[in-house]
């Protein structure tokens, strides 16, 4: 017999009725997994078969039932828990517990933790079939501090990057709104401002002459720097906010971040080409 042990019946109840459903659908193809019970703290599983069918067919069940149990209904629960009280973001958890449940379902591969949240199920799944293996008897609480502490650890990791995803969305939107601002009350230096999306972009005036990287920084505005990591011949969006533009051309193939970002500044302002309608052709990155 196999039994876990729980810190209260509440707790207890719910893997009792979450092995019952899984049971039934087990039942349903046809696979036979013994009974289960439930005594007050303790859930228990009889099975009657051979022991190589209790290690090659029930345990596996077993462990990817509670796996799911854990990813499904707790996980989420875990996170914000270590978001409020390991970060002390408390109004911001909501929020945070969203993005880093974006992270744990791999929708953000740009972060670098996100490949290595993504083997967080096969990690939990080995560690509870080598507990069940090894034990007739576990206890929940020391099971998931002990064995699965490395799973709460890659967790608090998916808080903090959520955090820090967070506050980098912030700073964007504010510099977003900051860019706004800047375009509606500042004069314009150029009518109409071309930018070829590139390695290094290249910028034109409205009589297609070049901007070149010179007069680019004399008018760069520092409060309006969007790309600090980049040496100032690669940025696309700060210079030309600087500019203040009437009319935007940003030729790009594909739905960048950059073209998004352009979007949200310049609204209607901007007008979106693909590259092969970039009107110099032969264009050299010298000096521009």
């Amino acid at each position: 017999m196999f039994s876990i042990g729980f810190a209260c019946e509440t707790d207890s109840e719910v893997i009792f009725n979450w092995f019952s459903k899984e049971k039934e659908e087990w039942e349903r193809k046809g696979i036979y997994t013994g009974e289960l019970y439930k005594h007050k703290e303790r859930v228990l599983w009889e099975f009657d078969g051979t022991e190589d069918q209790w290690q090659e067919s029930i345990i596996p069940y077993l462990a990817s039932s509670l796996c799911d149990y854990m990813i499904e209904e707790k996980e989420l629960y875990w996170v914000k828990e270590h978001i409020e009280r390991t970060f002390f973001y408390r109004e911001e958890a909501p929020a945070i517990t969203e993005i880093a449940h974006s992270l744990l379902e791999g929708e953000r591969e740009e972060v670098p933790e996100t490949n290595l949240l993504q083997q967080r199920k096969h990690f939990v799944y080995h560690e509870l079939t080598e507990e069940i293996k090894n034990n007739d008897v576990i206890q929940w609480d020391p099971m998931l501090t002990f064995r699965l502490g490395n799973y709460h650890h890659l967790l608090m990791k998916a808080a903090s990057a959520a955090i820090d995803e967070y506050k980098w969305e912030q700073e964007y939107q504010t510099m977003i709104e900051a860019c706004r601002h800047y375009l509606k009350y500042t004069a314009s230096l150029c009518s109409v401002l071309h930018v070829l999306l590139k390695e290094k972009p290249v910028f034109l005036d409205k009589h297609l002459k070049p901007v070149d990287q010179w007069t680019r920084l004399h008018h760069l505005e520092p409060t309006l720097v969007f790309e600090k990591s980049l040496p100032f011949e690669y940025m696309a969006v700060s210079p030309a906010v600087s500019l203040a533009p009437k009319e935007l051309h940003v030729y790009a193939d594909g739905e960048e971040g950059t073209v998004q970002t352009f979007e949200m500044i310049f609204q209607e302002k901007l007008i979106i080409h693909p590259q092969s309608e970039w009107p110099l052709k032969n264009i050299s990155d010298k000096n521009v």
